[in-house]
C-alpha cells in the first residue's frame, strides 16, 4: 500500500521539530523518516551507524501508513530541545497494543532506550533530556493485529492527557459497565437468554473500548507475538450481538433462511475466536465480519418493516444511531482514511447510546412476551374451564341416557326395540368418547394429564382389544389378527392410557379400511433384568396417507383431508391424543404409509416388571367374588338436584334391591341423615347453594356419622377430582355416566 510512496521519496529532507516553553503540544503526522526492517533483525546500534543513516525514506506530505503487514519498521524524528524547565513527552499514536520501542540519541552520543509511562494512553514516553540541544528519536514498531500506521505527538506534562477526554471516557465506560451488569442480573433472575447475550456483548465491547481510551492499558501487558488476542473482546461482543438480535427480531420464527445466515456467521466467529493464536490481522477479520452481521441485521429489519409484525421503535433508533456514529470507525477499519477529528469520542458515545437503546428494546420485548404469555395462559385457562364445564353439563344428561338404556335392556323388548336400544348405547358411547377426547386435548395443552403407575397384565389388555375389535372387523368383512405373549406378563404402568392409545389406533384402522385386513401386535422386543421393552403396532390395508398429509396428521382436529371427515366421520382428535400419550409415556408414535397401500403405526415403550404386586392382584377377582354380599333392603340416601338423574339412579338402585331416599339439596341431605339411619350415601358434588363437598364436611362432624360411606357422584372427569372428593371426607368416587356394573361393585365394596 505504501510501496509507490517509498520508491518515489527515498530521502526527502524534513524540518526538525523545535520544542520551547511557549508550546503546549506539537503533532507530527507527515514528513516521517522510516526504514523497512523485514525480519526485525536490526539493532539500535546498527541503525545509528553511518551505513544505515542514509537508507531512510521519507513519507513527504503523506502520513506513515503501511497497512497490513507483520514486518518491522523503524522511524526517525529529530527535535531541537529549547525548553529550560518543562518536561516533555513523546506519544506514539495509533499503535494501541502493538509493539513499540523508543530510543533517544543526543547529538554525538550513544542512544538510550526510553521506558513508557504507565498513564492513561498507550505509548507515552518521558523524554529524558539533560540539556537543550539536538536529539534524534528512533522508534521501532510492529503490528500483527491491525494495519500498521502511526503519528507522533510531542506534549508538555500537563497536556499529555486531556482531562475532559478522561472524564468522558470514564463516564462512558462506567455507563457500559452498569448496563452490562444490569442485563446479566436480569438474565440470572429471569433466565431469559437474550439478557445474558446482551450483557456479555456490552461488557466485551467495554473492554474493547479500553484499548482505545487507555483506561485499562496498564493492566493489559503488550505481547507483540500475541497481539491478536486483544481482538477477542470484539469477537465476544459480536457473538453476543448476533444471539441477542436473533431472539429480539424473532428470525428463527419469521425468517428461517436469514436465521440460518446469522447462525453461519455465529459459528464462523466462534471458529475465528478459537484460532486467534494463528490468525494474522484479526482486527481486519473482525471488521469484515461485523460489516456482514450489521448488513444482515439491516436487511432483516427492512424485511420486518414490510410485514405486519410491529418493529420495536427503540431498536430502530438504536440501529440508526449505530450506523451513523460508527461509519467513520468502520471506514477506518477498512483503511479508508477520513481524517475525522472526533472519531473516537463519537464512536464511544454511539456504542453507549446503542447499548442503552438495545437494553430498553429488550425490556420492552420481554414485557411484551410476558403479556402475551399471560394472555395466552388466561385464554387457555378459560378454554379449559369452559371445556370442564361443558363436560359436566354434557355428562350429567348422558348419565340419564345411559341409565335409561340399561333399564330398557332388562325389560321385555321386541327385536326391533332391542335394535333401537343397541343403537342408543352405541351413540352414547360415541358421545362419551368424544367428550373424553376433548377433555384430553385440554389436559394435554395445560400439561395436566396424569398417569397411573399400577400393575397390569399385558395379555389381559390384548384379550380386551380382541373382544372389542374382532367383531367390528368381521362385520366389515376384514381379516383381523392380534399377536401378544402367550403367558401372563405383569408390568408396571398405566393400562388405561395404553389401552386408550391402542383403541384409537385400531378404531382408525378399521374405519379407514374397506377391504383386506387389520393386524395388531403387542410383543416384547427386549428383555432386561427388571425391564421389558414392548413394541406395539397396528397395520392395515386401508386408504393410506400421502407424505404431505402425514406432516400434520398428529395435530388436533386433523385428518388427511376434508373429504375423509365427511366420508368416514370422526373428530380428528384420536391420533393427536395418542401421539401425546405415547410421548408422555416415554415413547414416540411413528407412521409408515403409502396412498392406496395401507398404513402402519407403531411405538415402543419400556415397562418395569411388577413381580410381587402381580401375584397379589391375580387373586383379587376370586376374593371379591367370594365376598359378594346380599344387598337387599340396604337403605341408600341419594343426594342429587337433577330430576332425571334422581329418577334413573333410583330405578337402578331399586333394581339392585336397595331402599332409596332422595334428597334434592345439601341442606335436605343433612336433615335426612339426622332423622334416619342410612347404610350409604350417594352424593352429587355439583349442587346449588351447598355443594356435595360442603355437605359431606358438615355430615362428617355429626355424631356417629364419621364412618358413614359417602360415595361421590360427579360429572367432573378432570385430574384431581378424586383427590378433592376424598379430601372433603367422601369415601369413594364414581364418575358420571357410570355403568350399572360400576355402581354394583361400589355398593358391594362399601356395604359390609
Amino acid at each position: 500500500m505504501l510501496a509507490c510512496l517509498l520508491l518515489a521519496m527515498p530521502a526527502l529532507a524534513k524540518p526538525t521539530v523545535i520544542l520551547t516553553d511557549q508550546q503546549a503540544a506539537i503533532r507530527v503526522d507527515t514528513g516521517l523518516d522510516f526504514l523497512h526492517d523485514p525480519d526485525g533483525s536490526l539493532t539500535i546500534n546498527e541503525l545509528t551507524s553511518t551505513a544505515f543513516s542514509q537508507q531512510f525514506s521519507n513519507t513527504g506530505t503523506a502520513g506513515f501508513y503501511v497497512g497490513l503487514t507483520d514486518d518491522t519498521y523503524w522511524l526517525k524524528q529529530r527535535f531541537d530541545y529549547q525548553s529550560n524547565v518543562l518536561a516533555w513527552y513523546l506519544q506514539v499514536l495509533g499503535m494501541d497494543e502493538a509493539w513499540v520501542e523508543v530510543y533517544l540519541q543526543p547529538e554525538g552520543a550513544t542512544p538510550i532506550r526510553l521506558d513508557p509511562e504507565p498513564y492513561f494512553l498507550y505509548h507515552t514516553y518521558p523524554l529524558a533530556v539533560a540539556a537543550p540541544g539536538l536529539y534524534t528519536l528512533y522508534v521501532r514498531v510492529q503490528d500483527r493485529n491491525d494495519g500498521l500506521g502511526l503519528g507522533f505527538r510531542f506534549t508538555q506534562a500537563e497536556q499529555r492527557v486531556n482531562i475532559h477526554h478522561i472524564i468522558f471516557y470514564t463516564l462512558i465506560s462506567g455507563g457500559l459497565l452498569a448496563l452490562g451488569l444490569y442485563n446479566l442480573f436480569l438474565f440470572a433472575s429471569l433466565r431469559h437468554a437474550s439478557y445474558g447475550w446482551l450483557g456479555l456483548g456490552i461488557l466485551a465491547i467495554n473492554l474493547e473500548n479500553s484499548r482505545y481510551t487507555g483506561l485499562l492499558h496498564q493492566y493489559l501487558p503488550v505481547w507483540p507475538e500475541y497481539a491478536q488476542f486483544y481482538a477477542a473482546f470484539s469477537f465476544l461482543a459480536l457473538l453476543g450481538y448476533i444471539e441477542f438480535f436473533r431472539d429480539l427480531l424473532g428470525t428463527r420464527h419469521y425468517f428461517p433462511l436469514l436465521d440460518q445466515a446469522f447462525r453461519v456467521l455465529f459459528w464462523l466467529l466462534v471458529g475465528v475466536l478459537i484460532n486467534l493464536a494463528w490468525l494474522p490481522f484479526a482486527a481486519l477479520c473482525y471488521t469484515i465480519l461485523a460489516a456482514l452481521v450489521f448488513t444482515l441485521t439491516a436487511f432483516t429489519m427492512i424485511r420486518l418493516f414490510f410485514t405486519p409484525i410491529k418493529l420495536n421503535k427503540k431498536l430502530s433508533w438504536g440501529f440508526v444511531v449505530f450506523i451513523l456514529g460508527s461509519l467513520p470507525a468502520l471506514l477506518n477499519g477498512l483503511y479508508i482514511q477520513l481524517g475525522f477529528v472526533f472519531g473516537l469520542p463519537l464512536l464511544l458515545l454511539t456504542i453507549f447510546l446503542f447499548a442503552l437503546l438495545l437494553s430498553l428494546a429488550q425490556t420492552d420485548h420481554v414485557r411484551l412476551l410476558r403479556e402475551e404469555a399471560a394472555s395466552a395462559k388466561a385464554a387457555n385457562q378459560a378454554k379449559g374451564d369452559f371445556l370442564t364445564t361443558m363436560s359436566h353439563e354434557l355428562r350429567t344428561p348422558m348419565n340419564a341416557v345411559v341409565g335409561a338404556g340399561s333399564l330398557l335392556r332388562d325389560t321385555g323388548l321386541t327385536v326391533q326395540q332391542r335394535s333401537y336400544v343397541d343403537k342408543l348405547e352405541i351413540a352414547s358411547r360415541h358421545m362419551l368418547a368424544l367428550i373424553g377426547n376433548i377433555l384430553d386435548v385440554s389436559r394435554i395443552e395445560q400439561q395436566a394429564l396424569s398417569f397411573e403407575e399400577i400393575p397390569f397384565d399385558l395379555t389381559v389388555i390384548a384379550a380386551e382389544l380382541e373382544a372389542l375389535f374382532a367383531g367390528q372387523a368381521k362385520d366389515k368383512g376384514l381379516a383381523f389378527s392380534l399377536k401378544a405373549p402367550a403367558a401372563s406378563l405383569w408390568l408396571q404402568g398405566d393400562p388405561t392410557r395404553l389401552k386408550q392409545v391402542l383403541m384409537n389406533l385400531l378404531s382408525n384402522a378399521i374405519k379407514f379400511t374397506e377391504q383386506g385386513r387389520v393386524d395388531c401386535s403387542l410383543l416384547v422386543e427386549e428383555e432386561r433384568e427388571d425391564l421389558r421393552v414392548v413394541n406395539f403396532a397396528v397395520t392395515d390395508s386401508g386408504i393410506g396417507i400421502t407424505p404431505e398429509q402425514q406432516a400434520h396428521l398428529f395435530q388436533p382436529f386433523s385428518q388427511a383431508d376434508s373429504t375423509t371427515s365427511r366420508r368416514y366421520g370422526g373428530s380428528g382428535l384420536g391420533l393427536a391424543i395418542s401421539a401425546q400419550l405415547v410421548k408422555q409415556m416415554g415413547g414416540s408414535l411413528h407412521l409408515e404409509s403409502a396412498l392406496g397401500q395401507g398404513s402402519r403405526l407403531w411405538f415402543r415403550l419400556e415397562f418395569p416388571i411388577a413381580k410381587t404386586l402381580a401375584t397379589t392382584l391375580a387373586t383379587v377377582p376370586s376374593v371379591v367374588a367370594s365376598q359378594r354380599l346380599n344387598l337387599t333392603a340396604a337403605a341408600i340416601l341419594l343426594v342429587d338436584d337433577d330430576v332425571l338423574n334422581q329418577f334413573f339412579t333410583q330405578a337402578v338402585l331399586e333394581k339392585l334391591g336397595m331402599q332409596v331416599t332422595i334428597a334434592g339439596s345439601g341442606a335436605a341431605a343433612i336433615q335426612q341423615v339426622q332423622q334416619q339411619n342410612f347404610a350409604l350415601v350417594l352424593m352429587d358434588v355439583s349442587m346449588p347453594e351447598m355443594d356435595g363437598y360442603e355437605t359431606t364436611r358438615r355430615i362428617r362432624v355429626m355424631p356417629n356419622l364419621a364412618d358413614l360411606p359417602i360415595i361421590a357422584l360427579t360429572a367432573h372427569a378432570i385430574a384431581g377430582e378424586r383427590e378433592r372428593c376424598l379430601a372433603a371426607g367422601m369415601s369413594d368416587f364414581l364418575c358420571k355416566p357410570y355403568q350399572i356394573a360400576d355402581l354394583q361393585m361400589t355398593l358391594q365394596r362399601w356395604l359390609r
